[in-house]
């Protein structure tokens, strides 16, 4: 099984950052299910734990196609035929 990061620990740990709204808006884009869950630390639900892999390579995807990186590889630039 791979390590798990809860929202916050990959708003956290990504870089560059991304709060932990866009993390869960990557989550819901991406289809991302919980791969456990962990004790909060105090009192309440547990906290939805999900892939490190996928939320690594989720957010290389989000951050090359906000960065402007696929542009000529996804569609071709402005002009060109």
């Amino acid at each position: 099984m791979s390590a798990g990061w809860t929202v916050r620990e990959a708003a956290e740990q990504l870089d560059p950052p991304m709060d932990e709204v866009r993390v869960r808006h990557m989550i819901a884009a991406f289809g991302y299910e919980p791969i456990g869950q962990r004790a909060s630390g105090g009192r309440g639900r547990p906290v939805p734990e999900y892939d490190q892999a996928d939320l690594m390579r989720a957010h290389a995807a989000v951050t090359a196609v906000a960065g402007g990186l696929l542009l000529g590889v996804i569609c071709p630039p402005l002009g060109a035929r």
